[in-house]
């Protein structure tokens, strides 16, 4: 099984789907080729991204060699399944992460509307073999819940909510999201580097999660230095306190307890912390006891 799959979305989703007074800020692709590579051998198809914090970020189209290329279509990416000995995948947005969880809620909740409605009519005739996330932003909670509601409603079996959000999640401001999505069944999917992304004129720092990103693209440039590897460890290590601030505010903020069905799901952020995060302290010292499903890697090993 794989936990953490990406699907590949057509280029111009967002731009066609969104509410019409919406579609001048809607995530686009462009999609361009070279007549030659950067360097030998190198790719020559190319998408540029157009969205909030991301504008112009370009990427090489395809990265597989040889075999089929891949598009996204579920038929193709069954295909290739098989050809792994992949039975079943949990399903996340790819480059649309970068809009579904902003600050500003009427944008986001626009894109994952589209988002929503697009993988209930392409993909869910497949979920015996793909089962994609419902995308639920967290910035107005009683949206959150009618969103859930709805998704629910048209047969999707798992919410995605965001890595930063509006406010801790310890807060029982989200108690009516969890409600929800446990009367519903519904797992919670938290992915790497999603939310804190900022969309207003006057705010001059970049969100959190844009400058991460970035800094992982600029330290694969160029030829490696010492400075840059380390730089790129003490990156990874500082990586690992949002996953566990995530658990402490889930479970120390009582969520767990008060809906003792609902489970949790961390996805690429690596696990090597989990096993000493979650030891529990001696009993004499308040030891607690942990309920949580999976953390999922992109890193081999058991």
């Amino acid at each position: 099984m794989s936990g953490d799959s990406h699907i590949i979305e057509p280029v111009d989703l967002f731009k066609t789907r969104l509410p019409k007074l919406l579609r001048e800020r809607a995530l686009r692709e462009e999609e361009f080729t070279l007549e030659e590579p950067i360097v030998e051998g190198g790719h020559t198809e190319f998408k540029k991204l157009h969205t909030i914090g991301y504008d112009g970020w370009t990427i090489s189209k395809y990265r597989q060699f040889g075999g089929e290329t891949p598009d996204g279509e579920p038929e193709h990416i069954i295909r290739d399944m098989n050809l792994d000995g992949v039975d079943a995948s949990v399903i996340f947005p790819n480059l649309s992460l970068f809009v579904l969880f902003t600050d500003d809620h009427e944008l986001s909740m626009a894109h994952a509307r589209v988002w929503n409605d697009y993988i209930v009519e392409r993909f869910l005739p497949y979920k015996d073999r793909l089962r994609p996330t419902a995308a639920i932003p967290m910035t107005d909670i009683p949206e959150a819940v009618a969103e859930i509601e709805r998704c629910a409603r048209l047969g999707l079996g798992a919410i995605l909510i965001p890595e930063t959000p509006p406010v801790p999640y310890a807060s029982r401001l989200y108690d009516p999201v969890w409600a929800a999505a446990q009367a519903n069944g519904m797992p919670v999917f938290i992915h790497v580097a999603t939310g804190g992304v900022k969309t207003k004129e006057d705010t001059s720092e970049t969100a959190m999660t844009v400058r991460s990103m970035m800094t992982a693209v600029n330290t694969g440039k160029g030829q490696l230095t010492d400075d840059m590897v380390s730089g790129r460890l003490q990156q990874s290590a500082a990586g690992f306190a949002n996953p566990q601030r995530i658990i402490a505010d889930l479970v120390g903020g009582g969520v767990c307890e008060r809906y003792p069905n609902l489970h949790f799901n961390l996805i690429e952020f690596s696990a090597g912390w989990l096993v000493s995060y979650v030891t529990p302290p001696p009993a004499e010292a308040g030891g607690f006891s942990l309920r949580w499903v999976g953390v999922a890697t992109d890193q081999p090993g058991p």
